[in-house]
């Protein structure tokens, strides 16, 4: 018998960001499924919003960056999408050259439907690599 599982995680992406380059809009399409055997329908996101931060660590005080974020045009069509401008990705602190140039952070990207129902849709490490060009 196959062991199925219920959660909250969303899907697991992670994103390598190099400093000064823009992360240009991702789109992530939301779907349900009415019944286990039923095809995935697109989740309604009238009166949603969308929201997305990247921290050093999940539980750290202080935000590095807030994604920009938005909800499709026809939110019955049950997509949004995230983004990162050059500037935020020149603004997020990268490690020592030597010894670590590259650094992590976390990031999640949530949803909150009209009855305030919130759902995490993408959530994963984020690596970061100093630019080059200045």
């Amino acid at each position: 018998m196959a062991t199925s599982k219920i959660s909250t995680l969303g899907e697991r992406r992670d994103l390598e960001l190099h400093q000064g380059a823009s992360l240009r809009p991702v789109r992530q399409y939301l779907t349900r499924r009415a019944t286990p055997e039923a095809e995935p329908t697109p989740v309604d996101l009238t009166g949603a919003q969308v929201r997305g931060q990247i921290r050093k660590k999940a539980l750290d005080a202080t935000v590095v960056t807030n994604f920009g974020t938005r909800i499709a045009t026809v939110p019955t069509e049950g997509w949004i999408e995230f983004w990162l401008t050059d500037e935020q990705t020149a603004a997020i602190p990268c490690g020592d050259e030597l010894t670590a140039p590259e650094s992590l952070y976390e990031y999640d990207i949530e949803v909150e439907d009209a009855e305030g129902n919130v759902d995490v849709c993408l959530s994963g490490a984020v690596r970061v690599r100093p630019g080059v060009t200045r």
